[in-house]
């Protein structure tokens, strides 16, 4: 970000804004304050510690871990993510803190309408859930629109869509 007196100049476009302003009025780009930028730490973790899992508490013998391959079918991009902790669907936004794990923005998650905060993922005495978080377009399991921050069963091979973006899922327990 430039400043030229009392202007803000946008580092994407070059368009001169008022000062004060936050984004951008003609390319809609983040304008920073001007103060330091750092990076802040995620909150389940501890300077050089990893981040606790669920199966760090308690007894973890006889119980299985659970991975999801997500495969984008709009783009073609295969995700394989650990759902042994909760898995926010979304869309990137670092100015209001939400950093989703399954994170649609490069898949053209906005046109296809997908929330900040969509849906969640997660599993429960060894079954998989999908939770719609109220979202604008809604998440479908299967063609069938869910009903939000009710949880909704999955299996592997099942049919997610969140706004209008297509996903089939893929369920994997290893002991």
């Amino acid at each position: 970000m430039t400043q030229i007196g009392n202007k803000v100049i946008c580092p994407s476009c070059g368009a001169e804004n008022l000062p004060g302003t936050l984004f951008c009025v003609q390319c809609g780009t983040y304008l920073p304050s001007g103060g330091p930028l750092r990076t802040e730490p995620l909150p389940d973790q501890e300077e050089g510690r990893p981040a606790r899992s669920h199966q760090d508490e308690g007894d973890t013998e006889g119980k299985r871990a659970v991975n999801i391959e997500i495969e984008i079918l709009n783009t073609g991009r295969k995700i394989m993510l650990s759902a042994d902790r909760e898995i926010l669907v979304g869309r990137l936004d670092a100015a209001h803190g939400i950093f989703p794990e399954l994170n649609m923005t490069t898949d053209g998650g906005l046109e296809h309408g997908v929330s900040r905060r969509h849906a969640r993922i997660y599993t429960h005495e060894g079954m998989c859930f999908v939770e719609d978080l109220d979202s604008t377009n809604g998440t479908f399991l299967n063609d069938e629109r869910l009903t939000p921050y009710l949880p909704y069963a999955f299996r592997d091979g099942d049919l997610l869509m969140f706004g209008t973006m297509r996903l089939r899922v893929h369920v994997f327990t290893n002991r």
